[in-house]
């Protein structure tokens, strides 16, 4: 029924908490996970779990999440994909909530919300963002956000159900490499322009399940030279739609709010770093 992938990149601190809980999802045949060239332990880690329903594929060197998606969907053999990430916590029927969504709105990719809370307080920060819903969905509107009910929109977070052949036609960009920024918004772009169906279900959500070093993320300065020049290639390459449907009348004006926010960012971190300095 539904192929779960997972990229992951020097996560083996991670993976025995929250992989357990991808295997125990329902609808679930199988979990690709794509080690994405791990220099950490995350390959002795992967061998230790004993599960028919686990493939591990390895890349060697490190190729990207966008790359490591694409090989994870390759290995499916299902009709339908569900991207998963190792910090990240769903609960037991995410996978069939989103199917069965796609099945009553003929979608190809179906969405839900992302919430940057830990376990423990996911039932009540649902319902209060449930209580606060909102039908305007932008380039910038926050994972967490809820629409007031099922609603098209490529304005997704990366945690998504895809039609198998979907996902195939369309590919995620691996040329966004270091920290794939828009990765995903750049896919279901691409899907809708292609003319398939991508809506967000406010029906489930996801949530942060821990802190752990690794994944997709570069030292400070790589990282911010990645997110301006992958975000650069994205407001280029979908400008037009961006103009009629995303609230971005101007990609120069859009590239440079953007470097503004991450430059407030980083003052603000390098303040908050001034302090505990001193402090300590």
């Amino acid at each position: 029924m539904i192929t779960a992938i997972l990229p992951t990149y020097n996560r083996g601190a991670a993976l025995p908490t929250t992989l357990p809980r991808f295997l125990a999802l329902r609808g679930v045949e199988r979990v690709v996970v794509v080690d994405d060239g791990s220099t950490d332990d995350t390959r002795q880690v992967l061998a230790a779990f004993d599960d028919p329903r686990l493939t591990v594929i390895r890349h060697d060197p490190n190729r990207g999440s966008p790359a490591a998606r694409n090989t994870g969907v390759e290995a499916a053999t299902t009709e339908w994909v569900v991207f998963l990430e190792d910090d990240c916590g769903f609960p037991d029927d995410y996978a069939t909530t989103l199917l069965r969504v796609a099945t009553e709105t003929q979608a190809d990719v179906v969405g839900a919300p992302w919430l940057n809370v830990p376990e423990e307080r996911y039932a009540a920060e649902v319902a209060r963002r449930r209580a606060e819903p909102t039908a305007e969905f932008g380039l910038d509107t926050h994972p967490g956000t809820f629409p007031p009910h099922t609603m098209e929109t490529p304005f997704l977070c990366a945690l998504a159900l895809v039609r198998t052949e979907v996902a195939r036609r369309v590919r995620y960009d691996d040329t966004l490499r270091g920290n794939a920024w828009r990765e995903e918004t750049d896919f279901y772009l691409r899907a809708v322009e292609a003319g398939h169906r991508v809506v967000c279900t406010p029906e489930t959500a996801s949530w942060q399940a821990g802190h752990w070093g690794g994944g997709q993320h570069p030292r400070v300065v790589p990282y911010e030279y990645w997110l301006l020049r992958n975000n650069w290639a994205f407001l280029r390459r979908h400008a037009a739609y961006l103009r009629r449907h995303g609230g971005v009348p101007s990609i120069a004006r859009a590239q440079a709010r953007l470097a503004s926010r991450r430059a407030t960012i980083l003052a603000r971190r390098a303040g908050g770093a001034a302090k505990r300095r001193l402090r300590g």
